[in-house]
């Protein structure tokens, strides 16, 4: 079996007592005794070393494609497979790795690896947004801002530096007037801290923001979120965690097929973590099925 491996040395914290530099070796000798005959390994060193790999992988044709990285990489790498049928193998290696979580998928390398190599295939949507694509969450408001402080400013990876990264840019952070529309019913006006269409269910480290979301129901879900104040915050942030944000006071939640989101200011958005430009309209679909991966 030929395997193409695409490996992220930098993302996430420090797996066990393998050094970055050896990721590549060190998965490589666990896929061969998982099966793999030939593997091709590709390490990514920036934006576009991903889709680069997965188009040569195509084109010399491969068994299986597995990814070691965290919920941007992934995405990077899942846009080049969208609806070629090739079975996505993935061992997460991001800081909140909420993709992965979702899909129930293992977080120890070992047993990422037999999954990737011996589990079961399961097609699953994906999200698009003005011709991007994204697996698990896209946000506008304070949650692309707190990813935009994470993604350049902190040298550590992990759930306390991203914590930081909230309460820094919670203090600073003002709500917008937003305009929703979901598929062709009339626009909602509201005024929300953050506005979150999901695939998935949740961030990462077991934070649901949509509790309901599916991966294979064909729609997204929208959650916004009102004012963040700090009284809030302590009566209601354990509910991100246990399902039921959607009963906060103020939180809208709504499921659609098409949304359309529109503020006066331009603001970026997070796709899976990764931030792209601002725009004053963004508009999302979904592509139901279109991404194979293998799942326990």
């Amino acid at each position: 079996m030929t395997v193409d491996l695409i490996v992220n040395p930098a993302s996430g914290p420090a797996v066990g007592r393998v050094p970055r530099a050896d990721r590549v070796r060190f998965v490589s000798h666990l896929l061969r005794s998982s099966g793999a005959t030939t593997i091709r390994a590709t390490e990514t060193r920036g934006q576009g070393d991903g889709t680069r790999a997965v188009r040569a992988a195509l084109e010399a044709g491969t068994d299986r494609l597995v990814v070691w990285g965290g919920d941007g990489t992934l995405n990077e790498v899942a846009a080049g497979l969208l609806d070629t049928g090739v079975s996505l193998g993935i061992i997460p290696g991001g800081s909140g790795n909420g993709f992965a979580r979702g899909l129930g998928l293992p977080l120890g390398v070992q047993s990422a690896v037999e999954v990737a190599m011996r589990g079961r295939p399961r097609d699953v949507d994906t999200g698009r947004v003005d011709g991007h694509t994204f697996l698990n969450v896209a946000g506008v408001g304070l949650d692309a801002a707190v990813a935009a402080r994470f993604n350049t400013r902190n040298l550590r990876r992990g759930l306390v530096p991203y914590i930081t990264s909230i309460l820094t840019e919670w203090r600073t952070a003002e709500p917008h007037r937003f305009s929703l529309r979901l598929d062709d019913a009339l626009p909602l006006e509201m005024e929300a801290h953050l506005v979150v269409v999901c695939n998935g269910q949740q961030y990462g480290h077991g934070a649901r923001v949509a509790p309901a979301a599916a991966f294979d129901d064909g729609l997204l879900d929208v959650v916004a979120v009102p004012h963040v104040t700090l009284g809030r915050m302590a009566r209601h942030g354990w509910r991100l965690f246990n399902g039921t944000l959607p009963l906060v006071p103020g939180v809208f939640t709504g499921r659609a097929r098409r949304v359309a989101i529109s503020q006066a200011t331009a603001l970026p958005i997070h796709l899976d973590g990764e931030v792209i430009g601002a725009e004053t309209t963004r508009t999302f679909d979904v592509r139901p099925r279109s991404l194979r991966v293998s799942c326990p």
